[in-house]
């Protein structure tokens, strides 16, 4: 019966860091995404939604369609759908990650080698 239950991960702590997620709207997800020292997402993109990342705390290095740079607080990196993307933190790193599109699904999301 539980199985059956179709409910968005709302938290889940990995071995990279952790994500919660504050806000669901019809063409909007916001999470809150923290990154350990050393740590970083995969390098990706998604054709179905833009990315906004806030910075909140810590500071990193981004890797924005092969272009790397230092990030710190205070921070915005945008990447619109198809433009390949990642963040490695150099200290405990905190983000606020705002995906907008018109079918936000974890399914859109493909993996790319740096």
């Amino acid at each position: 019966m539980v199985d059956k239950i179709e409910q968005q991960i709302m938290f889940a702590e990995k071995s990279w860091g952790s994500f919660r997620v504050i806000d669901i709207d019809d063409k909007s997800l916001t999470i809150k995404v923290t990154l350990n020292p050393g740590h970083g997402m995969n390098y990706h993109s998604h054709q179905r939604r833009d990315e906004i990342w806030s910075v909140i705390s810590g500071k990193g290095k981004v890797i924005i369609d092969g272009a790397e740079r230092d990030i710190n607080v205070g921070d915005v990196i945008t990447m619109k759908a198809g433009v390949r993307h990642t963040v490695h933190a150099e200290t405990e790193l905190k983000l606020i990650e705002v995906q907008i599109g018109d079918d936000i699904d974890v399914s859109d999301k493909e993996k790319f080698e740096l």
